[in-house]
């Protein structure tokens, strides 16, 4: 069922009057329209592997994507995969220019690929992840079965490590990598994200154990710390986030720390909650003041890797 005509123009009143949100953004109510930068226009640049070697793909349902192979890619030798997700209004090109991640990768020996979503009837390009976030059109697109079909058509193109296939996701494209999990598919060896939320129907969630790093900043006006909704469909909020996964893992208390994991941000601006789990991994990343669009940078990209690579899938799935 589509939007009728008085809710598009909502829609489109909404993000005219946001100067616009950075990536991951996501129109939400009147009252909290107070984003501060453009969708696709920020300060951060990552550097784009000069010489890297990559592939183009076309989808299933048409879309197509490159794959990025990392320095001194060979055949001979699998390699770990990151399926990097940008969020609402945002593109595969300026989510690898936001997290540093594809920088990271061709540096650290992964192979990297940051798909675009389908574009809504404002030409927003977006993941639909669950009834909050952020198919507003209520087209129904399948972006599980997209995600599947794009590490199906992976997997025929490279030499990919199955035991090391990973999700990052900001904003909606966090929301995606946990629907991705709640559907029962879990090639996935461990799953981070920044700024995303889940539905807060635990029933949606099929999720077996899994590796997850939650980020999520203090601050964050738009996919709120403390849970809200977006046109009346609540998601839940960053601590519900956890326990939900606490809960699919069997974890007990966590041991609470600090790092230093961003660094343009003086001292150790992250305290973590790492947790003790019986099957799986889970740790809360809590950006001190931080705002839905932290200024990330190399260091961040490359401790996210760390975490990623610390882990090897729980079920996976021959080429």
């Amino acid at each position: 069922m589509k939007l009728g005509f008085s809710g598009l123009k909502f829609l489109q009143r909404s993000r005219t009057a946001l100067i616009g949100l950075v990536i991951g953004g996501v129109l939400i109510s009147v009252a909290a329209l107070n984003a501060k930068t453009p969708d696709n226009e920020f300060q951060q640049n990552a550097r784009v592997p000069d010489g890297a070697q990559s592939i183009n793909l076309t989808i299933s349902d048409g879309r197509d994507a490159e794959l990025f192979l990392p320095q001194g890619y060979s055949e001979n030798s699998s390699v770990p995969l990151l399926i990097d997700l940008h969020g609402y209004t945002g593109s595969g090109k300026s989510q690898a220019a936001y997290t540093f991640l594809q920088e990271a990768a061709y540096d650290r020996g992964l192979a990297y690929v940051a798909p675009d979503g389908l574009e809504d009837s404002l030409g927003s390009q977006y993941w639909n992840a669950t009834t909050a976030c952020c198919d507003f059109n209520r087209s129904g697109v399948d972006d599980v079965a997209f995600i599947e079909s794009l590490i199906a058509k992976i997997k025929g193109s490279a030499n990919i490590d199955t035991s090391r296939i990973y999700l990052f996701g900001h904003s909606n494209g966090h929301f995606m990598s946990y629907a991705f999990l709640c559907s029962g598919f879990n090639e996935i060896a461990a799953v981070a994200g920044l700024a995303g939320a889940m539905d807060p129907n635990i029933a949606t969630c099929r999720a077996k154990p899994s590796k997850i790093l939650h980020i999520h900043g203090e601050a964050d006006g738009t996919i709120l710390f403390d849970g809200g909704a977006l046109f009346g469909n609540r998601y839940t909020s960053a601590v519900e986030t956890v326990k939900r996964w606490s809960y699919i893992n069997s974890c007990g208390n966590p041991k609470q720390g600090s790092i230093d994991a961003i660094g343009g941000i003086e001292g150790e601006e992250i305290r973590t909650e790492s947790y003790s789990c019986e099957r799986g991994a889970l740790e809360f990343w809590i950006i001190k003041e931080g705002i839905h669009t932290p200024t990330l940078d190399i260091s961040f990209a490359d401790r996210v890797i760390d975490w990623l690579m610390k882990h090897k899938a729980l079920y996976p799935r021959g080429n």
